[in-house]
């Protein structure tokens, strides 16, 4: 019994786990070094606006700052006001997109073939097009000495569903989580 509610749980994890609407990039210098960088600060100044107002948004730039420095602080890096070792920026943005989704079906056709009654086989596809709003984030990491950008992170998901506010909230921390899942970049071999 016991092991049965282990491997429940464990299919729920999967289960949750496989079901991420957001697509993650980074990239990252490779001269730089991420091994000295303890301590973060935003960059000074207000975010550009878009004139997009689910974008030019407090509450939005609220989620964003609390789930990056939340997700900054459970690494070990702490936020300062003095003399911070990189700073941090990110943009927002929303787009129209197109998709494409393609199905197939397969069956049977039966009928006469010179003399004889045949059955054979018959597929078909069909493309429907569709479109979407893509959301996308950018969080930047600067080198706050040089102020040359170290690292950049990237996440886009479909925000046409995404309606309620703890929708929301959960989209921008999946986001911010899946960008920072690999900060710091491992050092060079």
């Amino acid at each position: 019994m016991r092991a049965l509610i282990v491997l429940l749980a464990l299919g729920a994890v999967f289960v949750t786990g496989g079901c991420s609407q957001v697509s993650v990039q980074t990239d990252f210098d490779q001269t730089a070094d991420f091994a000295a960088l303890k301590t973060y600060a935003w960059y000074v100044g207000e975010q550009p606006a878009t004139g997009d107002p689910r974008v030019d948004n407090p509450m939005l730039d609220q989620r964003v700052r609390a789930a990056v420095e939340t997700t900054l602080n459970e690494k070990g890096f702490m936020k300062t006001d003095a003399a911070p070792d990189f700073l941090l920026v990110y943009h927002a943005a929303t787009s129209k997109e197109i998709g494409v989704t393609t199905t197939t079906a397969s069956g049977y056709s039966s009928g006469y073939y010179g003399w004889n009654y045949v059955y054979a086989p018959v597929w078909t596809e069909q493309a429907a097009s569709y479109t979407y709003t893509q959301g996308s984030l950018i969080l930047d990491v600067v080198d706050a000495k040089s102020e040359k950008l170290i690292w950049r992170g990237s996440a886009q998901a479909n925000v046409d569903d995404v309606s309620t506010q703890q929708q929301r909230k959960n989209l921008v921390n999946e986001a911010v989580r899946g960008m920072l899942a690999k900060f710091p970049p491992k050092a060079k071999k």
